[in-house]
């Protein structure tokens, strides 16, 4: 992976009077902000290379090439300037003679950081063939760069400083090869896609939109991204921002959750349909439907218990004796229960206790970090958490949460509108004993929704005892439905490779 910071930039909120280091080597928890930003980039990918573009001046001064190449272990290539550019675009370009062309290149801020699992993203882009992707976040403030989204989550157009929707730019650009980005800047650069005299990155990938290529976008949380533009936000940064023990605490949570998946429905519209297979076992671009879901909201070395119907297993033999040994526990369920919350009752021996337990849809994906999901609660100390997307329209066929000014959750409701956050279908336990009793507790009331026993409303009995549950919000346009014909036609309309 070659990784282009562009350092060279003068910023207003850092003026030279007032601080006698370049703005890269500024101190953030007593570590200079560069270090910060190249920390985080790593995780990228172990064998990252960096291209630094800086101003001559600071080599001179400060020895900034030295510094860079100690904390890339050597692997950067440093590109001095004599003089300013006329952006970041220009500077970026000025490291062409030391990329390889034909290989994926990433473009990103020198004052930020995100705190997202960044190889997770780079590969949600590669498996819709993206030639071009950016990080987003929810935003309306013009001193961002953003992108317009269309309904199958594709970004259709890019602008700089300027409020084009809700979708703000990270701040990292991620180009299929090197190639792409060059051209795409060049073209950027002929048509005179300037703002403010300087040429940005993100017109970029409107070259590429209007040649025929696709531009895909990951979605994160405003309080996953920290940029650090004034030292306004280094403060907040250093009096907000979880500190290493915190998410040292996460990653823990993150590794002894277990998945539960009730997957034992009938699936009685694909049969109608003329599917021969069980739903949970119909084929989606090579590979069983119930393989996708759970690939998608499995954290890493995460143990899944599976609950399938009795008829389905013995139809499908072969293809579940694939699943032994992956980590898969599989339940068999004999009848059709009075729903989902019944249904994950039947194996809760196996989760009764304090360890961390989700639940997830059978028949959905969803384009999310799962790792960030499940450390974002343990970091804010919720003991639940429910992953939620906007729903303007208010449509009465999700459940929904409604929150309050801190973000808890005040209350759930199925089938009913009762606030704009509508939830995605996976839930997160804190400790599954949590659920197995509130669970209970909701069935010995008898709290139905259409005869049923669902699973989003254990959390009103949560919060009845007291408990914190917060929601961890996605865009809607990373939802992907599979329940039903025509959600799978959808879907593979989009992502079938042509």
């Amino acid at each position: 992976m070659q990784i282009i910071i562009p350092l060279a930039g003068k910023s207003p909120f850092f003026p030279p009077d007032h601080y006698f280091f370049p703005k890269c080597l500024v101190e953030i928890r007593g570590r200079p902000m560069v270090e910060w930003v190249v920390e985080n980039l790593k995780n990228l990918k172990l064998d990252a290379r960096f291209l630094f573009v800086i101003h001559q001046e600071e080599v001179a001064r400060f020895s900034l090439d030295r510094t860079l190449r100690l904390l890339t272990d050597g692997r950067c290539e440093i590109v001095s300037l004599r003089r300013p550019t006329q952006g970041a675009l220009c500077s970026a370009l000025l490291a062409i003679d030391h990329l390889d062309l034909d290989k994926p290149v990433v473009v990103a801020n020198g004052d930020q950081i995100i705190d997202t699992d960044l190889p997770a993203v780079l590969t949600s882009f590669r498996n819709v063939e993206a030639q071009a992707g950016v990080i987003t976040f929810d935003s309306v403030h013009p001193r961002w760069s953003y992108v317009a989204i269309d309904g199958s989550g594709s970004v259709v157009q890019a602008a700089e400083k300027s409020v084009i929707s809700r979708n703000a730019i990270a701040g990292l650009y991620y180009f299929e090869t090197a190639r792409i980005f060059i051209e795409a800047a060049m073209r950027s650069i002929e048509n005179k896609a300037q703002v403010g005299g300087q040429f940005y990155i993100a017109p970029c990938l409107n070259e590429i939109i209007l040649n025929g290529g696709k531009v895909a976008h990951f979605p994160i949380l405003d309080r996953q991204y920290y940029s650090f533009y004034s030292p306004d936000r280094i403060s907040h940064f250093e009096k907000s921002a979880p500190t290493r023990d915190h998410l040292a605490r996460g990653d823990a949570v993150v590794a002894e959750t277990r998945v539960v998946v009730p997957a034992a429905g009938l699936g009685s519209r694909f049969a109608k349909a003329g599917y021969s297979k069980p739903k949970p076992f119909i084929d989606v671009l090579g590979k069983p439907m119930i393989e996708h879901v759970i690939r998608n909201v499995t954290p890493g070395g995460a143990k899944v218990h599976l609950l399938l119907r009795k008829e389905h297993i013995l139809a499908e033999s072969r293809l579940v004796e694939s699943f032994i040994g992956r980590h898969y526990q599989l339940h068999e369920v004999d009848k059709t229960t009075e729903g989902t919350a019944c249904t994950l009752l039947l194996a809760r021996e196996y989760f009764d206790d304090d360890k961390p337990m989700l639940v997830a849809n059978a028949d959905q994906l969803v384009d999310f970090s799962v790792d960030d999901f499940v450390r974002d609660c343990a970091v804010r100390g919720l003991d639940g958490s429910i992953l939620v997307f906007r729903d303007p329209g208010r449509n009465p066929k999700w459940s929904f949460a409604r929150i309050d000014e801190e973000g808890l959750v005040l209350e759930v409701a199925e089938k009913k509108a009762i606030s704009d956050l509508a939830t995605v279908g996976v839930y997160l336990f804190r400790r599954g004993a949590d659920f197995v009793a509130a669970a209970i507790d909701m069935i010995a009331r008898n709290d139905r929704v259409n005869n049923e026993f669902y699973t989003c409303p254990v959390y009103n009995y949560m919060i009845a005892a007291g408990l914190k549950i917060g929601v961890y919000e996605v865009s809607q346009s990373s939802m992907h439905g599979l329940g039903t014909p025509e959600d799978l036609d959808a879907y593979l309309s989009i992502h079938r490779p042509h």
